[in-house]
């Protein structure tokens, strides 16, 4: 089955801070292991730019593929492009037109994939898949039950409002399967030996004995977690057990000023617990600190959180883990088997118009709100106190959470099983659209949003061509030779007709004399009939034609 990848640049411009986030590194991760488990003998690519392509290609060599293996397809071309492929993957939920663009070129099936449906745009990204031509073939993967769930409740929420304004009974048809992201299990198997415990525990003062919990991540309170609740549960954890405990926090701060808000709060909350903070970036750890810890901590409470990768990355380095029970959180973490879910509580649906008002005015950014939303979700302290404690108290018990938290991790979310899952799916979409073709629609323009121009702005000119009106050759050869050699008069031959057919135009009426646009236009196949009414304007503009 014929595959084409649509890809979309990852890395910041040149100039900018090379600063990552999630979303990019998932698509990164998920392309490498495309590279290592898929089963297509060639990787095709619709790409849009050079730098999409040299990213393409760096990715492909830290998965070992020979670049003779990978075929780029500029995206700019879809008559050309698209006709070739039964499927067209994105690796993030934007469909960059592509549901429209069926109607320029090709039948394939749309798939996304729902990383994150948080943001400015990310309610006019899944509104799209409403109003674009879409079908019940084409699909959204979403990687945790709680994404699917959202993605739903926004889709019914808009066929309310489409029944409400309009009265119309309309439901999304795009599917909504649930794949999880999947992790290198090999290569965090080799970041948490033995040896590296020592040297990372080492470097960081930290004792062979003392308990270490482990915070993977942002350091947002607005778009992350609050950790407030973190602080607050370690530091009863502690004080309860009388470990020495630390909590180190890797990541990077998101505003740059929340490094101080941070730093003050775990001053004031962790009187016996050492709280270290260090960079995601920091080169004495380039492989990170998972080996250096024994309990990954991550009780994140906000909306902009979809999945939750480090909980599935923290099953690979053998971590048990306390997290919130909260989105796409609990989907990895069997509670009491591989890890401890804590409780959490937001108020009931209905009751955050005067948050979005907010952000629909203007008074708030969308950070903002995601921000007042999430001080508005409780995560229990006490209940995570416990859990913490409970875990530092008993050794067995996280070695035993460990090992099955590692398990389930090779069974469940190494990318060897997630990739053929993708391409199992893939190929239950094709099927079912080959044997179901949708119908052929061809709307006046390729967008709603874009119409075409002639129909939006009839009204502008004195008159439209019409199959009536006479045309006459008015230019010698001379005169056209000279008019062609100017670049003003030809960046628009691509949508005219071919050069050889334009010559035998201009012979025509060189040879028989004024002609009726009517009897030019059975001259040429229908579907060509646009492309020479475009170039009956054209030559008239330059002079070459007249009205006879």
């Amino acid at each position: 089955m014929p595959v084409a990848i649509h890809y979309t640049a990852i890395q910041p411009p040149t100039g900018r801070e090379p600063a990552l986030f999630g979303l990019q590194i998932a698509i990164a991760d998920w392309l490498r292991a495309y590279f290592r488990y898929g089963r297509a003998e060639k990787f095709t690519f619709l790409i849009g730019d050079k730098q999409e392509w040299v990213e393409v290609q760096s990715i492909a060599a830290q998965a070992g593929i020979d670049a003779a293996r990978l075929v780029a397809l500029d995206r700019r071309f879809p008559e050309q492009n698209n006709a070739q492929f039964d499927l067209v993957f994105r690796p993030e939920p934007d469909t960059r037109g592509m549901l429209w663009q069926r109607q320029i070129g090709g039948a394939y099936v749309f798939c996304g994939l729902a990383h994150a449906i948080s943001g400015t745009e990310a309610g006019e990204v899944l509104q799209n898949y409403c109003l674009a031509p879409s079908e019940e073939t084409d699909a959204i993967i979403c990687p945790s039950r709680a994404v699917q769930a959202a993605v739903q409740a926004f889709w019914a929420n808009y066929a309310d409002y489409l029944k409400m304004r309009f009265g119309a009974a309309y439901q999304c048809p795009v599917q909504t399967p649930v794949i999880p992201l999947g992790v290198d299990i090999e290569r965090f198997e080799q970041r948490v030996t033995p040896e590296k415990r020592s040297s990372q525990r080492m470097q960081l003062g930290i004792g062979a004995e003392d308990i270490v919990l482990l915070w993977v991540g942002r350091l947002s309170a607005a778009i992350k977690a609050h950790p407030l609740t973190m602080f607050r549960a370690v530091e009863q954890a502690a004080q309860k057990t009388g470990a020495k405990t630390h909590l180190l926090m890797v990541g990077y701060f998101m505003p740059d000023e929340a490094a101080a808000q941070f730093r003050k709060m775990a001053d004031d909350f962790c009187k016996n617990v050492k709280v270290t903070f260090i960079a995601a970036n920091d080169a004495r750890f380039a492989d990170g600190l998972w080996a250096a810890g024994d309990i990954f901590l991550s009780l994140v409470d906000n909306m902009q959180e979809s999945f939750g990768l480090t909980p599935i990355e923290a099953m690979a380095a053998g971590l048990p883990r306390v997290v919130s029970d909260w989105d796409g959180y609990r989907d990895s973490v069997t509670d009491g088997e591989d890890g401890f879910l804590i409780r959490t509580t937001q108020p009931p649906p209905g009751n955050g118009f005067d948050l979005t008002a907010q952000v629909l005015s203007g008074r708030e950014v969308y950070g903002g709100f995601l921000a007042k939303a999430a001080l508005t979700v409780a995560v229990d302290t006490e209940q995570a106190a416990e859990r913490i404690a409970q875990l530092i108290e008993d050794k067995n018990l996280r070695a035993t959470m460990a090992d099955k938290a590692r398990a389930r991790a090779k069974a469940t979310y190494d990318w060897k099983h997630i990739i053929p899952a993708y391409e199992n799916l893939w190929d239950e979409l094709a099927t079912k659209r080959r044997a179901t073709p949708p119908p052929a629609q061809k709307w006046a323009a390729a967008l709603p949003t874009l119409p075409d121009p002639y129909t939006m702005y009839e009204a502008y000119p004195t008159a439209c061509l019409s199959e009536g009106d006479r045309l006459a050759l008015a230019a010698t050869f001379e005169d056209i030779r000279l008019l062609w050699e100017h670049p003003l008069n030809m960046y628009a031959n691509d949508v005219f007709i071919a050069p050889a057919e334009l010559s035998g135009l201009i012979g025509r009426l060189a040879e028989k004399g004024p002609l009726k646009i009517g009897d030019i236009m059975q001259q040429f196949p229908v579907l060509e009939r646009a492309r020479l009414w475009r170039t009956l304007g054209w030559l008239l503009k330059l002079g070459i034609f007249r009205f006879s």
